[in-house]
């Protein structure tokens, strides 16, 4: 194979650690690669060279939002101009699509061929998009199986390879000790609360949690609250609800995978940390922090699916309770989560079903499979884009 030269962006702290992950699997399959990105100190440690550091300085991901649009455009600029010269023989991007969709258009104006790692759930909304995605990707590394089914039902090249978040919970060593800290009695019953890591969202969804935190402690005395952070900083954000709330809650920053596999029920926030859950079989509610003018005004039309959270999506029906509506939770909502404790045969139903999501997503080697996709499309031939379509619009 020779010298392959591959170019892989990657922005935020998970496409970095996941990015770092594949390019260690690449180099064990093709030493002599030479690596070159866009990415964050651990994608360097793992053997690429860093065209900018796009994780430290935030600049994939919210920029556009919150910092300099000029910026943010100049690393496009930037990183078009040097696959131009470097010519890449395979380009990769991870996630975040704001940016991707962006530089696939130059990727697909320099002919190479282009990978995406961790793609958007288009399934889920907006699946329009799917038209400019088949324009200039080569091919999808999909990491749900429903993904698969989706691109390939509208003519994308996609193969599933597994989930990254499942191989790293695999490898990880939990702190057993610190499980056991997490009952002081036998018949303690840990109810976990994961509100996530975004300020505009912790205080709202944490707030929702907590009402039903409250009924669960009046209905059994025996519920222990742990409240799972990312960092002293959220435990900043959530210190006044959990003040205001009346609850004992030991709040732990660093421990989430060890709160996941120890409790017998979450309340958590969507997305990632829902994936977590169904790999340690914990029954678990959803919350989210929509309002009735975001779903009226843009919701409505963008979702596309009967369920957003994932283990729903991926059961194809209603497996574990979600609450979109940033309100306070309904008697009726509240009396359906008490009963994942309270009724044991709903909560071994749940399990089984958790069981059966997971042997969806179980798949070893998750960034192995991604590096052999990446080095099968080594040189592969990009046809000639159409003369009319130029700029960003490839």
């Amino acid at each position: 194979m020779g010298r392959p030269r591959i170019f892989i962006s990657a922005g935020e702290m998970s496409g970095d650690l996941h990015g770092s992950n594949l390019i260690r699997a690449i180099l064990r399959k093709a030493p002599g690669a030479e690596i070159v990105g866009l990415g964050g100190s651990k994608m360097e440690a793992a053997g690429a060279r860093l065209l900018a550091n796009t994780v430290e300085f935030g600049i994939i991901g919210l920029l556009p939002l919150f910092g300099s649009i000029s910026r943010y455009l100049d690393l496009l600029s930037r990183a078009d101009r040097f696959v131009a010269a470097w010519r890449p023989d395979v380009a990769v991007t991870i996630d975040c699509p704001g940016f991707h969709f962006l530089l696939a258009s130059r990727l697909r104006a320099r002919r190479v061929p282009v990978l995406w790692y961790i793609p958007p759930q288009l399934w889920a909304w907006a699946p329009w998009r799917v038209r400019k995605l088949r324009r200039r990707f080569t091919h999808v590394a999909c990491v749900l199986p429903i993904e698969e089914t989706f691109f390939g039902e509208h003519g994308v090249p996609a193969t599933f390879v597994g989930h990254p978040v499942v191989d790293h919970l695999r490898g990880l060593d939990l702190d057993e000790d610190f499980i056991g800290s997490l009952r002081t009695r036998r018949d303690d019953r840990v109810v976990a609360l994961m509100p996530g890591s975004r300020r505009q969202e912790v205080a709202p969804i944490l707030r929702r949690q907590l009402a039903v935190a409250r009924a669960l402690a009046a209905r059994d005395p025996h519920c222990s609250f742990v409240m799972a952070l990312a960092s002293e900083e959220h435990r900043a954000w959530a210190a006044t609800e959990t003040a205001a709330s009346g609850l004992a809650i030991r709040t732990v920053v660093g421990k989430t995978h060890e709160v996941e596999s120890a409790a017998d029920l979450a309340l958590t926030k969507s997305g990632t940390t829902t994936l977590e859950l169904v790999y340690y079989g914990t029954p678990m509610a959803v919350f989210y922090n929509v309002s009735w003018a975001e779903w009226n005004f843009a919701g409505r039309w963008l979702v596309k699916t009967p369920y957003l959270g994932l283990p729903n999506a991926m059961a194809g029906r209603r497996i574990v309770p979600e609450y979109m509506w940033n309100k306070p939770p309904t008697p009726t909502e509240i009396d359906e989560v008490v009963s994942l404790l309270a009724d044991e045969r709903r909560r071994r139903q749940m399990q089984s079903d958790l069981a059966e999501v997971r042997r969806q997503i179980d798949v070893a080697g998750t960034a192995d499979n991604a590096a052999g996709l990446v080095l099968e499309m080594v040189g592969k031939r990009v046809p000639q884009p159409p003369a009319w379509r130029f700029g960003l619009a490839m």
